[in-house]
């Protein structure tokens, strides 16, 4: 950052008022409570929030991360250099011929259970889903079979001059857990979605329902984890191997991979950054040497890189 960083990152404080804070803590809001803090952190409850600090950042040129729920990302350690926005948009509603419109700041599982009261299908299977609309879209989530390409109609989307500008599917690239704005240095901003839902007897919905949220209880574990580790390569799955490999249960620092699922790893209290990245590369490592897959993370690096062999 250039000498004046300071200086630009009060400016961008003073404008945003109380939204903003310095030195904000990241861990606080992370699912695995693991991150430094931001210079300059902003929580955005409204759209006109969450678009003034993405365009006040980009004018004085200070670094940027919009973020979610913070479910599949690992901050460093050390935190993140210029401004991380929090974005808790939350708003959503329930349109004419069966649609959602949602905020992307908004938490998806419990829109999807709402979806379910109301008997609309096509996002049941979220309905344990932690995270945001946002990060379901521009991660492509899915589960049980439903992938979130299946049912989006349309988005509006900020554009890299400051444009508000409406999109349909094709826009993002959909592939198996990735869109043109994962890991992108475009500087698009997701604001909204639109999904087309469908009417379905309200019983089959409610059971399916309960079976999915069973399954989640029954093969993922609790706590303070990221979500899926890595992607299921084709073929196979990324906790078979990991557990095949003989790691559930193993540990670095204050972070083991669940002997529920090998696939998740927690943090139990006392974990950093550098244990997760550290257990990552062991699992890469280990899969990669016994069985000839590389693994590839699902989760998405913060200040940091996955550098790791295999």
């Amino acid at each position: 950052m250039k000498p004046d960083s300071d200086a630009r990152l009060d400016t961008l404080s003073q404008q945003l008022g109380t939204h903003a804070v310095r030195q904000g803590s990241l861990a606080k809001y992370s699912m695995a409570g693991i991150g430094g803090p931001a210079e300059l952190l902003v929580i955005a409850h409204d759209r006109e929030t969450l678009i003034a600090a993405v365009l006040g950042a980009r004018a004085l040129e200070l670094p940027l991360q919009v973020f979610g729920g913070l479910t599949n990302c690992l901050i460093c350690d050390s935190g993140l250099p210029g401004v991380a926005v929090l974005n808790q948009v939350r708003g959503y509603r329930f349109e004419a011929d069966y649609r959602l419109h949602a905020e992307s700041g908004a938490i998806i599982a419990p829109i999807a259970r709402v979806a379910v009261q109301r008997g609309l299908g096509g996002l049941t299977w979220a309905v344990g889903l932690p995270g945001t609309v946002g990060g379901m879209v521009v991660n492509n989530a899915g589960a049980f079979g439903g992938e979130t390409s299946s049912n989006l109609v349309s988005a509006e989307v900020l554009s890299p001059e400051g444009l508000v500008v409406e999109v349909e599917p094709s826009w993002f690239e959909f592939e198996y857990r990735r869109t043109r704005l994962k890991s992108s240095v475009e500087g698009w901003v997701l604001l909204t979605a639109v999904f087309q839902l469908r009417p379905t007897e309200l019983a089959h919905l409610q059971a399916k329902a309960d079976e999915y949220t069973a399954r989640r209880q029954r093969t993922q574990p609790p706590g303070r984890t990221l979500g899926s580790t890595f992607k299921n390569p084709p073929g196979d799955y990324a906790g078979r191997l990991i557990e095949a490999a003989g790691l559930k249960g193993r540990r670095i620092g204050g972070v083991v991979i669940s002997n529920q699922h090998a696939n998740f790893f927690v943090n139990e209290g006392y974990g950093t950054a550098a244990d997760y990245q550290a257990l990552i590369c062991l699992a890469q490592s280990e899969v990669a040497s016994q069985f000839g897959v590389r693994l590839e993370p699902e989760i998405e690096f913060f200040g940091m890189e996955c550098t790791c062999g295999g």
